[in-house]
């Protein structure tokens, strides 16, 4: 017995991704992709801000290092050496809470064109305690 291929049980109608399905696909891929592009930077920047604060919260001796004026210029020297332009000390907040401890606190925000009249104001804000090491 051979076997032949019928029809029967397929729809009538098969088909593919239709143009229009395309064009939708092609436009959401380029959507996101501009998101991508154009915001990724502006998240990589406020990690590498990030992470210096970070590391200065945790070398930085309030007592020994000039309270905080000492840390807005450990700051400064810090955002020089990773050419980091786009946040300026005036960003940053110093608290003093009590002997020996600050509160670092950086708030600012960035806008990013994005296509015709459409901008995306990105907000971003972090802070750290700065603490005298325990000798």
């Amino acid at each position: 017995m051979q076997q032949t291929m019928t029809t029967e049980h397929l729809p009538a109608r098969q088909r593919g991704l239709g143009f229009l399905s395309l064009i939708i696909i092609i436009a959401l891929a380029s959507f996101f992709g501009t998101l991508l592009f154009k915001l990724g930077p502006k998240y990589q920047g406020f990690w590498t801000v990030r992470s210096i604060m970070e590391e200065t919260a945790k070398s930085f001796d309030p007592a020994r290092d000039g309270g905080g004026r000492g840390l807005i210029n450990t700051l400064e020297k810090r955002l020089y050496i990773n050419s980091i332009s786009h946040v300026d000390t005036k960003n940053f907040k110093v608290e003093r809470l009590g002997d020996n401890r600050l509160k670092l606190i950086l708030e600012y925000e960035d806008r990013v064109h994005l296509f015709f009249n459409i901008d995306a104001v990105l907000i971003f804000k972090h802070q750290v305690d700065v603490v005298s090491p325990q000798v």
